[in-house]
Formats: structure tokens, sequence, C-alpha cells
């Protein structure tokens, strides 16, 4: 059976009020499901909401509900709660109102982003081969870090009634701490994004990686670029082939990220869902087979809708995933490109013709209300192909 979940921020959901906006979620909506972000990194967010207050939404960051201590006992990373927040556990209304309501709810962590963890330490930063610090993204190589993120589910699980946990950002190459706005081609991109902090250079030393090789390697190709201006479209994945450092190191970094996911898996008592961007350039076969193993189902993460780019990255990642695991999908309800919500009607209906059982919407804080009867339309005739 078809089910539409939609994404959301606890404060666009409190500025609206949850019932309220609830109510217009699975009434007007026809919406099955919500995905509530569990964590944020520092930003500001525009926001279209009927009752939005500011319109432009600006945060330091922080886990998006009040943490219990005792499960963060083993890690030096601690949880802050995001200041807006204010003391309320609106996770905890908002789980309350989904079960009376008889809507799934899954809680959203972003492993790269999770609030003040690098302003307070930086030892928990991911840093690239120029040694650079860019953003505030954690390296979930780190000990404390990955027990961090292990603690914040369990705490999530035991204190809520979710559904499920989705986890995002767990492959530093296919969420690259970069974003110059310049198009330096896909496989520059994910060399830029490999981190080479100190946790990592010491760690897969240990294991026998050549963490300088690989450097080496790293620094010379995107000083090539620097230097000529070529891009560097070929993946890390390909670029490795004919690179045993390299091969060796990033090998180590998939196995490193695949035992966290079984760990968090582990700690879990629901189903754990992993986020695979979607480029349809074939990189997105390597995060999906090596970092799924703990992973209940596979969400790919389209940030805008294009059908060819679906049809390449979704034949990829069903090789990849098998049949072993279900294979979800999330992309924008609607985007500025095309200023309406018939991207996201074609996605919709795309997705039921192609089998696929869920499908997340990205997000509420970006729906206009005058797209809703377009968007709810879309739903419905999704679930009848679906069915």
């Amino acid at each position: 059976m078809f089910r539409a979940n939609m994404v959301a921020n606890l404060w666009d959901l409190a500025d609206e009020g949850l019932e309220s906006a609830l109510e217009f979620l699975q009434s007007d909506l026809g919406v099955g499901g919500v995905c509530a972000a569990a964590t944020c990194g520092p930003g500001r967010h525009l926001r279209f909401g009927p009752e939005a207050s500011p319109r432009v939404f600006e945060t330091r960051g922080g886990v998006c509900f009040l943490p219990e201590s005792k499960f963060y006992q083993d890690t030096r990373c601690k949880p802050s709660p995001a200041e807006w927040l204010r003391g309320r556990d609106l996770l905890a209304r908002l789980s309350a109102h989904c079960t009376k309501r008889g809507l799934g709810l899954r809680a959203v962590i972003d492993c790269t982003n999770i609030g003040r963890i690098v302003t307070a330490d930086a030892r928990f930063a991911r840093k690239n081969v120029f040694g650079d610090v860019p953003g505030r993204q954690v390296c979930l190589i780190n000990p404390d870090v990955a027990e961090f993120v292990c603690a914040l589910v369990h705490d999530l699980h035991q204190t809520y009634a979710l559904e499920s946990i989705e986890l995002s950002g767990l492959d530093a190459m296919d969420e690259p701490a970069e974003r110059t706005g310049d198009s330096i081609g896909t496989g520059a991109t994910q060399l830029l994004a490999l981190c080479f902090c100190e946790s990592c250079k010491q760690l897969a030393t240990e294991a026998g990686v050549d963490v300088a090789g690989a450097a080496r390697s790293t620094s010379v190709r995107l000083e090539t670029l620097f230097r000529d201006g070529q891009r560097i479209e070929v993946p890390v994945a390909k670029l490795a082939a004919d690179d045993p450092p390299l091969s060796a190191f990033t090998a180590w970094y998939v196995e490193r990220i695949a035992s966290l996911v079984e760990r968090i898996h582990e700690r879990s008592s629901r189903e754990v869902c992993l986020h695979v961007g979607l480029r349809g350039d074939g990189a997105e076969a390597g995060t999906a087979s090596g970092y799924a193993r703990g992973a209940g189902a596979v969400i790919g993460d389209l940030s805008r809708w294009d059908a060819d780019l679906a049809d390449r990255a979704l034949a990829t990642l069903r090789e990849a995933v098998g049949a072993a695991r279900r294979l979800e999908l999330q992309f924008p309800v609607w985007t500025p490109d095309t200023g309406t919500a018939q991207a996201g009607v074609r996605a919709l209906a795309y997705v039921a013709e192609q089998g696929i059982a869920s499908v997340n919407l990205n997000h509420l804080g970006r729906l206009p209300r005058g797209c809703a009867e377009a968007v709810r339309q879309a739903i419905r005739f999704a679930g009848r192909t679906g069915a």
C-alpha cells in the first residue's frame, strides 16, 4: 500500500500548531506519516507557511528534542538542545498527536550536521586533505562521535514512540562539506570531501592503510584541478581502481561506516533507514551496497526531480541493494525552478508506477499552500496506482 510522508522541521509544526499542522497533512493532503528532523545544523531557513514568523528562521543548531544524559555517558560529545526549543519537548507532543491520529512518525538524524558539537570541540570535526575544517560537520570515524550517534538513536527509540529512524549524511563523499557554488565535478567534490582528520589518519594507519599515499594521491589530483581548471568527473570509486593507497583508504572508510550502521541497528529497537544521495552517475551504488548492511530500508534522496536521473539512479540502487531491503524515495514537494507543484505531481506518479510503496516529500516549510490541492491529487493518484 502506497504511503506519502511529509518531512518537517519542528519549528514549522510548532508555528502552525501541532494539531492544525497534522490536520492539514492528514486530511487536506492525505499524508500518512511525518519525518521530523531530530538534529539540525546552524543555518537560515526560508519558510512559506501561513503562520510562519519570522519568514527567515535562524538557528544555531542542536538536537531537536530534550536528551536524557544517561545515554551519553560513554562519549565526550554531549547533546545540546536547539535554542528555539526553550525547554519544550515538541517531539514528545508530536509523538502523542501522531499516535492519536494513526500517523507514522519517523525521526531524521543528519549524522554530520549535529548542532554545536564542532564549535564546542574542534577535535570532532572533519578535515579535508589540506587540513581545512570546512563548515561545522563532524567526523563519524571519531570514536566519540560514533558513540554519540549510537546514543542519539538509543535515546530517541527509548524515549519516543517512533516508527523508525532515518540516517542521512553518513557518506562524506555523498555529503560534501565544501559548498562553494563551484562546479568542479563529481570526483573532485568527493576527493575534497574525504576526511583526513587525526582520528581517520590514526585508525586507518593502525589498520595497515597507506594514509600518506592516499593523502598524496588526493592532493595531487586536486592541485592539478586548481592548476589546469580541468573538472574531475570520474567518481572516487573509479579513480581508486588504479590507485592502491586511495582504494585501500576509501575501502577502509566504507567498512568503518558500515560497521557504525550495524552498531546503530543493534542499539535500536526499531527499523533504521539509510539515506543515499542520488546523482545518477553510479556513485550511489557504493554507498548503498557498502553501508546498508544494518539498514532495513534505503531511501534514495533527490535534491530535485528529474525522471531521467531517477531512472538511472534507481536502476543502480536496485542492483546494489537487492531484494532484501525496501527501497524508498525522497524529493522536494515543490521547487522554485518550476514555480508549481507539477514536478512533484509527476514525481509521485512515477514513484507509484515504479512500484515504490513509500515516499518522503521534502518539506512542509517549503510547501506553498496554493499547491496543496495538486499535491493531494497526486498522492491520491499514486495511492490508486500503487494499489
